[in-house]
Parts: structure tokens; C-alpha cells; sequence
């Protein structure tokens, strides 16, 4: 095995320059840092997603998915190394709402930054295949159905959301493997049909990060535990790579 072949730049500079801005953001404090261990594996996995949907969208051709899938895979495994080099941040205070307007706004402009020139990196221009309204419309959708629901038998549905939005993202990812399996009869619509379902995932973790800077209480549960570890990337990842691997086999 080759070192170069474990360094790839796009994927370094977006999940190592998206988290030095966010700490930086947040004067290196110890809450900020433990923030940032937090938020190291969501966007590994946010980069993974961005390169298999982009592939899934634009590609057809078998021998070009193994080495996008490498590149993408890397973006997880530099988010892992974030997350082992700050593991003894978790023993610190949970990040509160102590963080000024202002730090929050910065952090989500260039986590926002970050995330949509990795989608212009990938899709050489093409951001709308990471658009889908349906997935959108079912997400809003089911959160305001758990909310109200949460509310109407008196749980506490302030706190949570972490696990809440997790749950709603494999339901969308499910809905989308159901939906492309018509498709296996046509491999060519088959990557678009698939593209769904990591669409709801990356939807998913994005309202996830975005929760964790604005209303990081809100994410934990009542313990104040928040569990968005190697479990998590392994179950993600796992399904990308079985449902890419029956792709794979589908193609002629």
C-alpha cells in the first residue's frame, strides 16, 4: 500500500479547515474544543456523503466507483483522527448557549462555505443533484410529526434531537433503497434512485451540525449524553458500501 494513496487534499482541506474555523471561532475554548470532537465525526461523514451522492448522480461506470469511494472513505477517516486526537475533550462541560450570536453565524457560514464547495468540487458545478425537495419536504415533515406528537403526550421533546434526527435520516435512507429497487432492471437510473436515500442521511447530518452550534442542549439527551460515535460512522458507512457493492453488481 502506497501513502499516497491515504492523503487526498479536497478531503483533508474540507474536514480539517471546516473544524479549525469552527475552533477558531470559538477562541479555543474547552467547551469549543469539545464541540469540535463532537462535530469531527458528522463531518467526516457529511464529506463521505457529498462524494457517494455525487458518483451515484453522475456515474454509470463500475470501474470508477471503487477509487470515488476511496477518496470519499477519507473524509470519515480524517474526522476519526480529529476525533481520537480530542477524545480527552470529552470529559470537558458540554458546549452551551454561552456562545455569542455572532461566533454561532460565523461558524455556520463556514461550515455552510465548506460543505457547498465540496459539492462544487465534486459535481464539477452540478450542486442541484444535491437537491431533492421530496427529501426535504419528508424531513420537515417528520420532525414536526415527532414534535407534535412528543408535545401532545407531555415528553421532552426539547432535548434529544441528536438521536431524533439520526433516526429520521435512516428512515429516508430506507424509503430511498426501497424506492431504487424497481431500478436494478436499469443500472443507468439506478445511481440517481440510490442518490436518494444518502440525500436523506446528508440532510440529516447537516441539520445535525447546525443544531450542535446553535442549540448544542437541545442535540444531547436529558443526561446530557450525546452518542455520535464510531457506531454511528460504522453503520453509515457499512450501508453506503453494501448498497454500492450491489450497484456494483448490477452494472453490466
Amino acid at each position: 500500500m502506497e501513502f499516497d494513496t491515504l492523503v487526498d487534499a479536497a478531503s483533508a482541506v474540507f474536514v480539517f479547515g471546516s473544524l479549525a474555523a469552527l475552533s477558531l471561532v470559538m477562541r479555543l475554548r474547552a467547551d469549543g474544543l469539545r464541540l469540535v470532537y463532537e462535530l469531527s465525526l458528522p463531518m467526516g461523514l457529511i464529506g463521505f456523503l457529498i462524494g457517494v451522492i455525487g458518483m451515484l448522480a453522475a456515474e454509470s461506470n463500475s470501474a470508477q466507483i471503487a477509487p470515488a469511494i476511496a477518496i470519499a472513505i477519507l473524509t470519515v477517516v480524517y474526522g476519526a483522527i480529529v476525533r481520537l486526537l480530542l477524545s480527552e475533550t470529552e470529559s470537558f462541560g458540554f458546549p452551551t448557549e454561552s456562545a455569542s450570536r455572532a461566533a454561532k453565524m460565523l461558524g455556520s457560514i463556514a461550515m455552510a462555505a465548506m460543505s457547498l464547495w465540496a459539492m462544487f468540487a465534486v459535481a464539477k458545478g452540478n450542486v442541484s443533484i444535491y437537491w431533492y425537495p421530496q427529501v426535504a419536504l419528508l424531513l420537515v415533515g417528520v420532525v414536526i410529526l415527532v414534535f407534535l406528537v412528543s408535545r401532545a403526550l407531555g415528553q421532552h421533546y426539547q432535548t434529544g434531537w441528536a438521536a431524533k434526527l439520526t433516526t429520521i435520516g435512516w428512515i429516508g435512507f430506507s424509503f430511498g433503497v426501497v424506492g431504487g429497487l424497481p431500478q436494478l432492471e436499469n443500472p443507468e437510473l439506478l445511481g440517481p434512485a440510490i442518490a436518494f436515500s444518502f440525500t436523506s442521511l446528508l440532510y440529516a447530518l447537516i441539520a445535525m451540525v447546525f443544531g450542535l452550534i446553535w442549540a448544542p442542549s437541545a442535540m444531547s439527551a436529558r443526561d446530557g449524553a450525546l452518542r455520535l460515535g464510531v457506531g454511528f460512522a460504522a453503520a453509515t458507512t457499512v450501508s453506503a458500501l453494501a448498497v454500492l457493492t450491489a450497484l456494483v453488481l448490477a452494472l453490466p
